[in-house]
């Protein structure tokens, strides 16, 4: 109480994208003030760690492995020791184990992913892309390959996980190894249009990237081959999706483009949403709900 908090007109108070197992959800604000809410909007729990020290403000979003709430607390500098990964009982709230984090503040997500042998939390921020043991929060294997601001997410394609440096690079990191894998695990890496912003998505063949200009590439995971690229001609904020086999891109200006997610760049169909949006839609059920800039929109079949 009585901290002051400088919201960013970029970022809001809420950027981060809520979470649910199925029982309950989950929503954490830009003032670290973490709520469980049940499914007739009661509040169930809260937590409050307090305001993150975020140069652009908070915005990574939650994650659940089975009963564990995954909160991804990055702040400050990599020497600063104020970053933390947190599971939280789901149930109660609770801490079932945090792990200090010797890496600066971002803006990515953590992702959880099955391998052939286990179950592994992905985090990425400014040194280091880390794994951890989604049961029990051990340390698994870390590569030294990041840089500053890293704000797009990874994700696990094909047996690999790829992670983005903005503007830089993209890494394809095989997950099998131990400790320091930074010159063992790296599978390949790509250096064109690199996004700085959007997170990339893939169909397990194909890695889609977007960066902010609206410049759209295309690699084979496997082995990293380009396999496309193209100019949308607006810019995007928002995350590509893959549903089906369409990619859904969301505009600056709130215009939703859907292309082909295959092994050419074809065009289907452009729609306008009429108002802007920064924010990556979400599917299920058939229908496409949209946060725009002041309504939310649920687009589908009644």
């Amino acid at each position: 109480e009585g901290e002051e908090i400088e919201i960013y007109e970029d970022t809001g108070c809420a950027a981060s994208t809520m979470v649910t197992d199925g029982k309950r959800v989950y929503a954490i604000f830009a003032t670290g003030d973490v709520y469980a809410l049940d499914f007739e909007g009661n509040k169930v729990w809260e937590k409050h760690f307090g305001i993150p020290d975020s140069a652009y403000g908070y915005a990574t979003s939650l994650a659940m492995y089975r009963n564990l709430l995954l909160i991804q607390l990055d702040q400050g500098e990599d020497d600063d020791d104020k970053s933390v990964l947190y599971a939280l009982n789901g149930k109660s709230g609770q801490v079932v184990w945090q792990k200090k984090r010797p890496v600066a503040g971002s803006w990515t997500s953590p992702i959880v992913i099955q391998t052939d042998k286990n179950e592994q939390i992905i985090t990425c921020s400014d040194p280091l892309v880390i794994s951890y043991d989604a049961a029990t929060g051990k340390e698994l294997w870390r590569a030294d390959i990041m840089g500053s601001d890293v704000a797009p997410s990874q994700v696990y394609a094909n047996g690999l996980v790829f992670v983005v440096q903005p503007y830089d690079s993209l890494f394809a990191i095989r997950p099998d190894g131990r400790g320091d894998i930074t010159e063992t695990h790296i599978a390949w890496t790509a250096e064109d249009g690199i996004p700085d912003i959007a997170s990339p998505v893939s169909n397990g063949e194909l890695i889609f990237l977007l960066d902010t200009g609206g410049y759209i590439t295309c690699y084979e995971t496997r082995t990293g081959k380009k396999v496309w690229e193209d100019d949308l001609g607006e810019e995007f904020q928002s995350s590509p999706s893959v549903v089906g086999e369409h990619l859904y891109l969301l505009s600056l200006k709130g215009v939703m483009h859907i292309i082909k997610a295959g092994r050419e760049f074809v065009k289907i169909s452009q729609s306008p949403l009429g108002e802007p949006s920064t924010c990556s839609p979400a599917f299920g059920d058939g229908r496409i709900y949209i946060r725009g800039e002041k309504h939310l929109f649920c687009i589908g079949k009644e």
